[in-house]
C-alpha cells in the first residue's frame, strides 16, 4: 500500500530557526523551575545538616558570623546558679570572659635604629614636619646669612666655639648650600630629563662658541671635582646628564677601598662605548637569566661568573661555523640568515635590562679614571636637541671646586593638617644631596621630633640598591672605618656626618621614602 506523499514530507529549518528554538525551550524550563516552591529545596539542605550531624559527632556551628552569639548560644548555665543571677547579657557575657582562658598579647613597640641611613638617591623635595614650632624659619637675619655662607664654604662646624652666629637659623641655611655648574638662573638644570625639559626658548646649541665655552668651563670643573675626589678633599660628587646620572665617591666612603663610580641608568649601546674605550665595569643588580623550567641555564651561569668582554668573546665562538654548514649543504643566504637571527637574539637579551635598574654600572679603580676621560670627549653626555640643547651635565657638590655657583634650596614655610592634628611644615625644594640630610638632623635639638618625607629622582634609586657582599671581610674590620675617618678628616663632611657614611656595613644604605626621629627614645625609624 503507497504512502501518503504528504505525510513522508519533512518540514527543514534553517540553523538560525533551531538556535531560537533551543534558546526559547532552555528559558521556559528556566522559568518553570524558578516557579517552583522552595519548600523541597529546604527540606533537602535541612536533612543534608542532620546527616552530617550523625554522621561527625564533634561538628559545630560555623562561629565566623558572630563568635559572641554562638558562645552565648553554647554556653551551659550550672545547674546551682538560681536564675536571678543571669538577668542581662552583660552578666553571661562577664561570667563567660572570667571562664574563658585569655590570651597574653604582647604589643611589640616599633624599635629604631640609633644612627642615620644613607640614601644616594637625589632628592628634588623634602618636607619636614614636626608637632612642635621648628627652632629655624626662612626668613634670615644678615649675620644669620652670612654666617651660614661662611660656615659652609670654609666647611667649619658650628657647634664648635667660633665667632660666627651660631643661632638655629644660621644653621639652618648653612645645611641649604650646595655646589653647581653649570648655574643658568634661566634653565632649570636639575632634574635633568630628556622628555620633561623646559619648553622656554634655548639658543645655545646654536651658538657654536657659548657652546664651547660652557663645554670648556664644564670640562675644568668636572677635572677639579675628580681631583678633589682622588685627594679626598670631596666625599662624592654627581654628575647628572639628560639620560644617565653617574655617581663618583672617594676611597673610604661606605667602606670601599679605592675611589668608585656608579652609573644609572644604561643602555648597550652606552656600555658598548665603555668596553670600546677599556673600562672594565659590573653590572650588581642585574638578575641571572633563568631557562622556562625555572632553573639557571648554562648561559646565565657563565654570564654570572665572566665579564662582559669574555661573554662577548664566547658567543662569538659559539656563532655557527660557516665552513661546517657549507658543508652540510646549506647555502650563503640561509648561512647569513642564521648569524642575522643570532645576532638579533643576542641584542635582545643584552636590550632586555636597558633603562632599568638592573642597567646600573660599577667602575672601580684605575678605570674611574678612564671613565673620566670618557665623560669629557663624550658627545652623547650633551644633548643636541631640546631645551637643553648644548649644555653639558649638571654638576653638584658638597664642597667648592673650580668654576662651580653657590646655590641655596628654596624653603617654604607652611602649616599641614594630618589626622585631626595639625603640623609645622616646611618645604625645601632643589636637589638636595644624601649629606643635606645627615646635616639637618644634626642641628636639630635632641628634644625635639621631626620627621622628613622624601621625594626622591626614581632613575637614582638604584644608587641605595648596591649589596657589597664581597666585601664582608672588610666590613667585619672595624679598623678600616677609622682608616676611612682619617684620610677623609678634610672632605667638607661634620665629623659626626663623617662618622656615618665611612661605615662599611650594608644594612646603612638603603632607600628612604620617610624618616622620622623620636625624641622619646631619641632614635630613627624609616619606611
Amino acid at each position: 500500500m503507497a504512502q501518503d506523499p504528504k505525510k513522508s514530507v519533512r518540514k527543514w529549518h534553517h540553523p538560525s530557526e533551531v538556535m531560537k528554538l533551543h534558546k526559547l525551550k532552555q528559558r521556559k524550563k528556566a522559568l518553570q523551575i524558578s516557579l517552583q516552591p522552595k519548600k523541597k529545596k529546604i527540606l533537602f539542605i535541612i536533612n543534608n545538616e542532620s546527616k552530617k550531624s550523625k554522621n561527625d559527632s564533634s561538628c559545630v556551628l560555623d562561629e565566623s558570623s558572630d563568635q559572641t552569639l554562638f558562645k552565648l548560644i553554647n554556653y551551659n548555665i550550672p545547674s546551682s546558679t538560681t536564675n536571678n543571677s543571669f538577668t542581662s547579657f552583660n552578666n553571661i557575657l562577664s561570667k563567660i570572659n572570667t571562664e574563658e582562658k585569655t590570651e597574653i598579647v604582647e604589643v611589640v613597640k616599633a624599635q629604631g635604629e640609633t644612627w642615620l641611613p644613607i640614601d644616594w638617591a637625589l632628592k628634588n623635595k623634602v618636607r619636614l614636619l614636626s608637632a612642635k614650632p621648628f627652632p629655624w624659619n626662612q626668613k634670615l637675619k644678615i649675620s644669620e646669612e652670612a654666617s651660614g655662607i661662611t660656615a659652609y664654604t670654609r666647611c667649619l662646624d658650628s657647634n664648635t666655639e667660633t665667632t660666627l652666629d651660631t643661632s638655629p637659623n644660621a644653621k639652618f641655611h648653612q645645611c641649604c648650600l650646595y655646589w653647581q655648574q653649570p648655574s643658568l638662573p634661566w634653565l632649570k638644570l636639575f632634574p635633568r630629563s630628556a622628555t620633561k625639559a623646559q619648553s622656554a626658548g634655548n639658543n645655545i646649541a646654536m651658538n657654536n662658541a657659548i657652546k664651547d665655552s660652557l663645554q670648556t668651563a664644564w670640562s675644568d670643573s668636572l677635572r677639579s671635582l675628580y681631583q678633589l675626589i682622588r685627594t679626598r678633599q670631596c666625599p662624592y660628587f654627581y654628575a647628572c646628564a639628560n639620560n644617565f646620572t653617574v655617581l663618583f665617591r672617594a676611597a673610604g666612603i661606605c667602606g670601599f677601598s679605592d675611589v668608585n663610580a656608579l652609573i644609572t641608568p644604561t643602555t648597550r649601546g652606552f656600555r658598548h662605548m665603555l668596553r670600546q674605550e677599556g673600562i672594565d665595569f659590573t653590572m650588581p643588580l642585574k638578575k641571572k637569566r633563568t631557562s622556562d623550567q625555572g632553573y639557571d641555564t648554562l648561559d646565565s651561569t657563565v654570564s654570572d661568573q665572566m665579564g662582559d668582554e669574555e661573554i662577548e668573546s664566547l658567543e662569538e665562538e659559539e656563532a655557527p661555523d660557516e665552513d661546517w654548514l657549507q658543508s652540510m649543504g646549506v647555502n650563503a643566504e640561509d648561512i647569513k640568515q642564521i648569524n642575522y637571527t643570532q645576532e638579533k637574539i643576542i641584542q635582545k637579551s643584552e636590550c632586555e635590562v636597558d633603562n632599568s635598574e638592573q642597567s646600573l654600572v660599577v667602575i672601580e679603580g684605575v678605570d674611574v679614571h678612564a671613565l673620566y676621560n670618557f665623560l669629557i670627549n663624550c658627545k652623547s653626555a650633551t644633548s643636541i636637541t631640546g631645551a637643553l640643547a648644548g649644555i653639558p651635565p649638571t654638576l653638584l657638590a658638597p664642597v667648592a671646586f673650580h668654576g662651580a655657583a653657590l646655590n641655596s634650596l628654596k624653603v617654604r614655610e607652611n602649616k599641614a593638617y594630618v589626622d585631626n592634628v595639625n603640623y609645622y611644615s616646611l618645604d625645601l625644594i632643589g636637589p638636595i644631596l644624601p649629606s643635606t640630610i645627615h646635616n639637618l638632623f644634626a642641628i636639630n635639638s635632641p628634644e625635639h621630633s621631626l620627621t622628613m618625607t622624601f621625594n626622591s629622582v626614581p632613575t637614582t634609586e638604584s644608587f641605595s640598591k648596591i649589596k657589597n657582599n664581597a666585601r664582608q671581610s672588610e666590613i667585619e674590620n672595624k679598623g678600616s672605618v677609622v682608616f676611612g675617618k682619617e684620610n677623609l678628616s678634610d672632605c667638607g663632611l661634620l665629623p659626626k656626618v663623617l662618622q656615618h657614611f665611612c661605615t662599611p656595613d650594608l644594612k646603612h644604605v638603603t632607600n628612604v621614602e620617610c624618616l622620622k626621629y623620636t625624641s622619646d627614645n631619641k632614635t630613627y625609624t624609616w619606611t
